[in-house]
């Protein structure tokens, strides 16, 4: 298992590069993450630290418990991770523009000191995202022949189980069965896999051109129904990870579900979860 000090990974066309402290030991890289192991530039520079400061976090923006919370001071972002939990505390600080980001631990090291534990690179994506960038869906997306296919929808809609069926589709790549970015790049929207899988471990760097959006629901049989703008849009914020604790970033975020809306086809999946469904999604009834 090779370990490191410093790694540039690539999410999404995003190039992070990491740089652990001189104190910390090296750090191995999960499964999931090691696709994205990329040798280029990156467009953040992310600071793992030994040790936790004393921090002006100023007032709390948004809480998640257990896990995180976010507080503002001066315009940077101080998110305490796992701070009830002392052995896997951590603390990622974001300035406003997010060319650089820091991530502290406690100083007791364990197989747990990395980026890559807890929500962390997730949380980094999110915020970075949000400054007209892209967003993050609860969607299943594939390639099938230079297309991309997205479906979408909450826990327990059926993600994981259709990336399973579209797995044994010979001309189909599953690039993720959970979470998955959409940007818009050269005047098109792309869809890039992440290492945040389900149930069912898919997750790969790629990206296509974005061409389909389906929203998941379970039925008897297998149907396609039209939404409506209202409806739309509450399926886009029911089925991604916008950052609610900003106000800019909402507000590019409503406009990018706009976009999208007016931009590629959106329906929703009424679907049974066995192979007719794949079927039927082909034949675009």
């Amino acid at each position: 298992m090779n370990k490191y000090k410093r790694l540039n990974i690539r999410i999404a066309d995003v190039g992070i590069d990491i740089d652990g402290h001189h104190h910390l030991p090296k750090w191995e890289v999960p499964k999931a993450y090691r696709p994205f192991i990329n040798g280029g530039k990156g467009e953040i520079a992310f600071q793992l630290h030994s040790g936790i400061p004393e921090f002006q976090v100023g007032e709390k923006a948004f809480d998640s418990p257990p896990i995180w919370s976010l507080h503002r001071h001066n315009g940077t972002s101080v998110i305490n991770i796992f701070d009830k939990f002392p052995d896997l505390k951590r603390v990622l600080v974001l300035p406003r523009h997010l060319e650089q980001a820091d991530l502290y631990f406690t100083e007791k090291p364990d197989h747990r000191t990395g980026p890559f534990f807890g929500p962390t690179m997730e949380l980094l994506m999110i915020n970075y995202l949000a400054r007209e960038r892209g967003v993050i869906l609860h969607a299943c997306g594939i390639e099938r022949q230079g297309r991309g296919y997205l479906f979408a929808g909450e826990s327990g809609a059926g993600k994981s189980t259709l990336a399973r069926l579209w797995n044994h589709e010979k001309d189909v790549e599953v690039l993720s069965d959970d979470r998955t970015i959409v940007r818009k790049q050269d005047g098109e929207f792309r869809m890039y896999g992440t290492p945040w899988h389900g149930d069912a471990p898919f997750g790969s760097p790629r990206g296509v051109r974005l061409e389909k959006i389906f929203f998941l629901d379970h039925a008897p049989r297998n149907a396609i129904r039209k939404l409506n703008g209202t409806d739309l849009m509450l399926q886009f914020l029911k089925c991604s990870f916008p950052p609610y604790w900003d106000a800019a970033g909402m507000e590019f975020s409503m406009e990018f579900f706009n976009e999208l809306a007016d931009g590629v086809s959106c329906r929703t999946l009424c679907f049974k979860p066995d192979k007719s469904v794949i079927e039927f999604v082909k034949e675009g009834k």
